[in-house]
């Protein structure tokens, strides 16, 4: 026999989507450049539209080359549009692109930004083809996400993993390792 109750709880507690984990993310890492301004998310249909604004050229190209995009919560797409300071929409750079050129767009887009410390291009193993390593401080990244396996319901994470997050782990066949700095 089938039950015909419901018992409906509504204590005013809601659980934000991955899309605004992924936005908040942005808004954190990159966003943190005083030349970069990470907008709203904006719905249109089964997609969210993140727009990211980089006053200075070079980093709006590096940007919209490095920034993963689009990136899929199962039927959902979060695209982000890269914005330069006069307000135009920027296209990623194509392929083929040398190690070194990927650690030049690394260092243009995260320049200006209090987590980056360097970049290093080096082989990832003895005798193997070059890797970029951009190193960030050792720091945390922290924001409010509804995360309830969190006492302060908090997302928290080292920089260089929520900058890896975001960016590409590759390009061109580069490999890009995020690091955090060996210093203190």
């Amino acid at each position: 026999m089938k039950d015909e109750r419901e018992v409906k709880v509504d204590n005013g507690v809601g659980l934000s989507p991955p899309w605004v984990m992924y936005h908040n993310e942005l808004k954190y890492s990159i966003g943190q450049d005083p030349n970069v301004i990470v907008g709203p998310l904006i719905p249109v249909g089964s997609t969210y539209v993140i727009p990211v604004t980089a006053i200075r050229e070079k980093t709006a190209i590096a940007l919209a080359t490095l920034l993963k995009n689009p990136v899929e919560f199962g039927n959902i797409s979060v695209m982000v549009v890269v914005i330069n300071g006069d307000q135009e929409i920027v296209s990623s750079l194509p392929c083929p692109l040398s190690a070194f050129v990927v650690a030049d767009l690394v260092q243009n887009a995260l320049s200006g930004n209090p987590y980056f410390v360097e970049i290093v291009v080096k082989p990832q193993s003895p005798g193997g083809s070059n890797a970029v390593f951009p190193v960030f401080t050792p720091e945390v990244i922290q924001f409010f996400n509804d995360d309830i396996s969190n006492l302060c319901n908090t997302f928290t994470s080292v920089a260089a993993d929520v900058f890896a997050d975001v960016m590409m782990d590759a390009l061109c066949d580069v490999p890009i390792l995020y690091s955090t700095s060996c210093e203190d």
